[in-house]
C-alpha cells in the first residue's frame, strides 16, 4: 500500500508538472525543442536546425499560438519523468506582448496580469537553455560549455531528482542516471571481437562502438557530415568550413585548449597539482586512474604479455613492443656525431655518454686561448 501510495503520488507530481508546462508554453514566447546529435528538432513539427536561432524565426513564424491541444500532445510523447528542454531568450508574454525581463518572473507576470491559475513557486517540468550556435552558457550558473551536449548534461547539477546510491551525484532522469551507473560495474568484460579487457561495462560498450563498429557519434554543427571523434570533428569544422575553432586560454601558463574539460585536466595536473588517486599499498599518488593503473603493475601484476620469440612475459603490451624491436633489429635511435644505431633510446644515451662526452670547462678555456 506504501508502494502504490508513492506511485500515485509520483504520477500526480509528473500530471501537475505536465499542466504548468502547458500553461506556459501557450501564454508565452519560450521556445520548446528536443536536440539529437547536434541537431535542434522542433518541438510541434520536428523539423530540424543546425542553428538554434534558426529554430527560434521558425517557432515564431510557424506556430505562433500553439493550442493546448497540440501542447498536450506533443507532451504525452515524452517520457514519463523526462523535462522539457526549452530556449528562453525570449520569455515575453503572447496575450499581451510585453517583454518579461526573465523566465523567473514569467509565471508572477501570467499570474498578477493575466489571473492565470499557476503557483510561481511550483515545478514547470521546463529545462531552460539560452543557447547560440557558439555561446553554451549555463542559465542559472553562468558556467560555460565548450558545446550543447556539455551544457545538457551540466544541468544535472540543478535538477537532482535522481541520485546513484554509489557516489550520491544526481541526474534529472532516470535513463540518465542508468547511464552512470554502468561506470560502477567493475569486474572483467572483454571485447567480443578483439581480445581487449575493460573493468567496466560503459568502456566496453565504448570502444566497441568507436573500434569496430566505427559508430560516428559527432555531427559538424555546420552541416551534416558525421565523425568518430571530436578531433576528426574540430579538424573539419576548421579545414572545410574556414572557422576557427573555440579557443580555452589557461590562467596561469600560455598553453591553449579546444576543450574546456582538456583546460581543468591541465589546471588540476600542472599548476594545482591535485593527485586525487592514491595507491593502496605504498601510499603513491597519481593525477589520474589509468597513471594509478600502470604504478599498480609494480605490485605483482599479471605479465599476460609474452613475446613469441623468447618466450619473455611483461606485465605492459607497451614494454612488450619495445621488446619485440629487439628481435626485429629495429635501429630507430641513431647517434648524430657518429652515425651508430640502436634498438633503445637508453643504449644510444650510454654511447653518447661514453663515447662523445661533452667537453670539459678547461678544454673550452684552452680552445678559446688558441683563437685569441
Amino acid at each position: 500500500m506504501r508502494n502504490n501510495a508513492s506511485i500515485n503520488n509520483d504520477n500526480d507530481s509528473i500530471l501537475a508538472r505536465r499542466h504548468n508546462a502547458a500553461i506556459l508554453l501557450e501564454n508565452s514566447k519560450i521556445c520548446p525543442f528536443r536536440w539529437m546529435k547536434n541537431l535542434y528538432i522542433c518541438f510541434y513539427c520536428d523539423q530540424q536546425f543546425s542553428d538554434p536561432a534558426i529554430l527560434r524565426d521558425h517557432n515564431m513564424l510557424n506556430h505562433p499560438a500553439p493550442s493546448v491541444t497540440q501542447i498536450k500532445y506533443e507532451l504525452g510523447k515524452l517520457k514519463k519523468h523526462e523535462l522539457i528542454k526549452v530556449d528562453i531568450t525570449d520569455v515575453g508574454c503572447r496575450m499581451c506582448n510585453e517583454h518579461v525581463i526573465d523566465f523567473s518572473n514569467l509565471k508572477y507576470h501570467l499570474l498578477e496580469r493575466h489571473a492565470i491559475n499557476i503557483d510561481p513557486k511550483s515545478s514547470d517540468g521546463l529545462l531552460p537553455f539560452k543557447v547560440t550556435r557558439n555561446n553554451f552558457t549555463c542559465t542559472i550558473c553562468e558556467q560555460k560549455c565548450d558545446e550543447y551536449k556539455s551544457l545538457n548534461h551540466h544541468m544535472n547539477v540543478h535538477f537532482q531528482n535522481f541520485f546513484c546510491e554509489h557516489c550520491g551525484i544526481g541526474f534529472i532522469t532516470p535513463d540518465r542516471l542508468r547511464t552512470h551507473s554502468l561506470s560502477h560495474e567493475t569486474g572483467s568484460f572483454p571485447c567480443g571481437s578483439c581480445d581487449k579487457v575493460f573493468r567496466s561495462r560503459n568502456a566496453k560498450n565504448e570502444h566497441y562502438a568507436t573500434v569496430h563498429k566505427k559508430v560516428k557519434r559527432h555531427r559538424c554543427p555546420h552541416c551534416s557530415e558525421m565523425f568518430r571523434n571530436y578531433f576528426q570533428r574540430n579538424k573539419h569544422v576548421s579545414s572545410v568550413h574556414g572557422l576557427k575553432l573555440k579557443e580555452f586560454r589557461c590562467n596561469f601558463c600560455p598553453k591553449v585548449f579546444t576543450l574546456s574539460g582538456k583546460l581543468g585536466v591541465h589546471i588540476r595536473t600542472v599548476h594545482l597539482k591535485l593527485k586525487r588517486h592514491a595507491c593502496d599499498v605504498c601510499e603513491w599518488k597519481f593525477y589520474s586512474k589509468s597513471e594509478l593503473k600502470e604504478h599498480m603493475v609494480r605490485h605483482g601484476g599479471e605479465r599476460k604479455f609474452q613475446c613469441n620469440v623468447c618466450k619473455k612475459a611483461y606485465a605492459r603490451k607497451y614494454t612488450l613492443r619495445e621488446h619485440m624491436r629487439i628481435h626485429e633489429n629495429d635501429r630507430r635511435f641513431v647517434c648524430t656525431v657518429c652515425g651508430r644505431s640502436f634498438v633503445q633510446n637508453c643504449s644510444l644515451k650510454h654511447h653518447v655518454k661514453v663515447h662523445h662526452p661533452p667537453p670539459s670547462i678547461k678544454t673550452i678555456t684552452a680552445f678559446q686561448d688558441v683563437l685569441t
